[in-house]
């Protein structure tokens, strides 16, 4: 005769509790009855591993626990099988009453997370968040409105000088405007084109595409690449 330990579970207990390896399987669903509060005669046991695997499903109440290889930090998961125990409804949402509430009723009310969202200008009631779909266009276009084919401009990240080559709406991004600009040394993206159509003309790595907002016109002098002609072979 030995004793073991076991992992209990049940739907409201998980607990552990030491038994004699040559109790019986009907005694052990008497004393399991105090712990889990399940009628013995509701209860069908069975044994796991630590590793959640089941191994043997106890249903001869005359044999011991030693018979079905019950050993230390196994798993003895109690099922209710009682059709009248109410506790064990609560485990199934669906047979929780849910209440309902009309969307207008919901948009009426000042104590919903919406209003409070509302409120505090979060999420989708933040300033700038519900926009038009044109609104993108005539903010650039408002930006742009004091830029010229041929102004001098600058843009960052990094600094970098050169002249506006085209300003309007492009095939790559629908909805905005861009401002097409070849630089005065070659610190761009493209030779003016951008998936096989040509918005202007310039050397490879020359050109560049930023929105009007990220383009600074000014009376800026033209860039060189910082070497004299005694420098150039």
């Amino acid at each position: 005769m030995a004793t073991v330990s076991l992992f209990i579970y049940s739907s409201s207990v998980n607990t552990e509790r030491r038994f004699q390896d040559d109790l019986t399987i009907s005694s052990l669903k008497n004393k399991l009855e105090l712990i889990v509060g399940t009628a013995a005669c509701y209860q069908d046991l069975q044994l796991k591993s630590d590793q959640d695997v089941l191994l043997h499903t106890l249903a001869d109440d005359t044999k011991p626990l030693s018979a079905y290889g019950a050993a230390n930090g196994m798993k003895l998961v109690v099922v209710d099988k009682d059709p009248n125990n109410t506790a064990q409804q609560f485990n199934d949402l669906s047979q929780v009453e849910k209440v309902e509430m009309k969307e207008e009723d919901y948009e009426q009310r000042e104590d919903s997370v919406r209003a409070f969202k509302r409120r505090m200008k979060l999420g989708r009631f933040a300033d700038g968040a519900e926009t038009s779909p044109g609104s993108e266009l005539d903010a650039d276009k408002a930006v742009a409105a004091s830029m010229s084919v041929g102004d001098r401009c600058r843009i960052e990240k990094p600094t970098r000088y050169g002249k506006i080559m085209f300003i309007g709406e492009t095939q790559f991004k629908a909805g905005c405007l861009w401002v097409g600009i070849k630089l005065d040394l070659p610190l761009g993206k493209n030779d003016g084109s951008v998936g096989g159509v040509s918005y202007f003309e310039c050397s490879d790595m020359y050109g560049v595409f930023q929105r009007p907002k990220a383009v600074t016109v000014g009376d800026f002098p033209e860039e060189d690449d910082g070497l004299g002609d005694d420098e150039e072979l």
